[in-house]
This record gives structure tokens, sequence and C-alpha cells, in this order.
């Protein structure tokens, strides 16, 4: 690791955007949202742990996406490239930036549409 560490290129790399959109989906899918990947994920203290806790969110994710395809919604997958630069990101800055990334992306964006509520707060009560 290096002695200063650059957080905007963890959380601009392309796989732990990659991964962190497919947590995003992961958490947010209609039929059954995968809270479990997200505990593992806050837990995680090692590399051999994150290798771990990816391979489950990995076969997670991949059931989810079949049953996405089935009902006809779009589906994002991450590739073996991301899978590559990701744990390359954990090599050079360690678990818990990368995890933090991760974590942050999968958080940050809501997809879904405000509800009036939310919209009348954010716009001062308009």
């Amino acid at each position: 690791m290096s002695d200063e560490l650059s957080l905007s290129g963890v959380f601009t790399n392309e796989g732990v955007r990659a991964f962190g959109q497919a947590l995003r989906f992961a958490l947010r899918d209609d039929q059954s949202p995968d809270f479990s990947s997200l505990v593992e994920l806050e837990y995680v203290e090692t590399k051999d742990g994150f290798a771990d806790v990816i391979t489950k969110f990995l076969r997670r994710y991949e059931t989810q996406a079949r049953h996405r395809e089935q009902r006809n919604q779009p589906t994002f997958r991450p590739n073996q490239t991301h899978l590559e630069i990701l744990m390359g990101e954990v090599d050079r800055v360690g678990v818990r930036p990368v995890r933090a990334a991760l974590i942050a992306h999968a958080l940050v964006y809501s997809a879904k549409k405000p509800t009036e509520t939310q919209t009348q707060a954010t716009e001062g009560g308009k």
C-alpha cells in the first residue's frame, strides 16, 4: 500500500464501479433483494475474506440476473475484466477502502422515482 491513498482513484476504479452497480441492482431487486451480500461485505476485513464475499455475491447475483432476464428486465453483469480490476485494487489499497467504495456506489443512487412527499421536501415544500 502507498503512503498516500487516493480515494478518488478507488471510487472511480472501473472494477469497483461495475461491482458497485451490480450490488445496487442486487439490493433493489423487486423479487429477492440481496441484503446478505451487503452485510457480508460490511464486515469483511481480509483479502481472502473479500474474495469469498465476492464469490458468494456473484453466485447470488447470477441467480437474480437469470430471473430478471426471464421477466424481460434489463440485466447488468460485471465481467472477468471487472473482477480482475477489482481484485487488483484490493491488492493495491487494501480491503477497507474498496469495501467502502463498493457500498457507497451501491447506496448512492436510486433509480426509483421520488414520492410526492420527498419531492416537496427537496423543493422546500412548494
